[in-house]
Parts: structure tokens; sequence; C-alpha cells
């Protein structure tokens, strides 16, 4: 038993590290993507201002790494979703047009999709967050081409920051699950209560 348990613990610990590079290497990309976007638009460098499409609960310092995965896991799936009204919207309006950031943007959209099946084995059973993102596409049509070029320079800017955020925060999951392998479920079960009242 305590073999299978062991080895157990270093198969999770060992996937945790693939999805820690995973996500490294798509954070990498994400930035790459975003300032194609912007060089192809002849936007400026500075950021949107606006905040983040995508809001999570935050991320304190008392949740578990298995927990801040959870949540950043609901956000990884927002931003996708958001990528895909992206495509949907520039496909209908280019989509005959061939570029080095349409092919990073499909290397982008694949990744993040890798990236949420491998953090969902990370997650614990029975406990989902959901994220809520401030402004959809739809609601661009009023504000003109403009308008709907600074929403696609925020829905990347939220690739870069979500993407990052997972990251740094994988990074520090195998030294956890080390440490206290058997106690992230019943602390992921106590955050998630206190979150949800």
């Amino acid at each position: 038993m305590a073999g299978r348990s062991a080895n157990g613990r270093h198969g999770l610990r060992g996937h945790a590290g693939r999805t820690a590079a995973l996500a490294r290497l798509l954070h990498k990309e994400c930035i790459q993507l975003l300032e194609l976007y912007r060089n192809s638009e002849s936007l400026p460098s500075s950021p949107v201002d606006g905040g983040y499409l995508v809001s999570i609960p935050p991320l304190v310092p008392q949740l578990s790494d298995a927990e801040k995965i959870s949540i950043l896991h609901a956000a990884l799936k927002e931003c996708l979703r958001l990528l895909e009204d992206v495509i949907t919207r520039e496909d209908a309006e280019f989509s005959d047009e061939d570029s080095e950031y349409k092919r990073k943007r499909k290397t982008v959209r694949d990744r993040l999709g890798h990236l949420l099946a491998s953090t969902e084995q990370l997650l614990v059973d029975g406990h989902k967050f959901e994220a809520k993102v401030k402004e959809e596409l739809d609601g661009q049509a009023a504000s003109g081409s403009f308008g709907l070029k600074m929403w696609i320079v925020r829905v990347l800017q939220d690739l870069v920051h979500w993407t990052g955020q997972t990251s740094d925060t994988l990074r520090s999951m195998p030294a956890e699950m080390e440490k206290a392998p058997k106690t992230m479920s019943r602390r992921t079960r106590r955050g998630a209560g206190k979150m949800r009242k």
C-alpha cells in the first residue's frame, strides 16, 4: 500500500511539473501573440486601461495551491472562450488572410486547450469555481472598429496575465504535494465552503 501511495504521489508531482512547464511556454507565447497583434494593427505598446476582463475570487495566501489552481482553471476556461470569440470575429472579416499573428493565435488556442485539460487533472473533485467576464464581444458592436481592437488587446492581456499567474502557482505545487499530499483536499473543501458564503 505504501509503495502505491508513493508512486501516486510521485506521479502527481511529475504531472504538476509538466503542467508548469506547459504553462510557462504558453505564457511566453501569449506575450508574443499580444506583441504581434499590436504590431499588425499599429497599436501602442502601453497596456489598455480598464482592468482585466476575467475576474476571479482573490488568490489570498490562506488558499492552498490546489485551491488556487481550481480558481485559475476557471479563469483560463473563460480566456479560451474569449479567444474563440476573437478568432470567430477576425476570421469572419479576414477569412483569406494568413499571417504570423494568425498562426501564433492558433498555437495559443491549441496549447491553452491542452493546459486546461492538464490542470483539470489537478483539481479537487466536486469543488469547482466560476470566473466572471466584465465585457463580452457582443457589447463591442457600438464602439466601432477601434473599440473592438482595444477589446481584443484586453483579451490578449488577460491571456498573458492569467497564464502567468497559473505558471507561477504551478511552480510551487510539487513542493506542497511532497509536504502534505493528503491534506490538500480537506483544506480545499474548507476553503471552498468559506468562499461560497
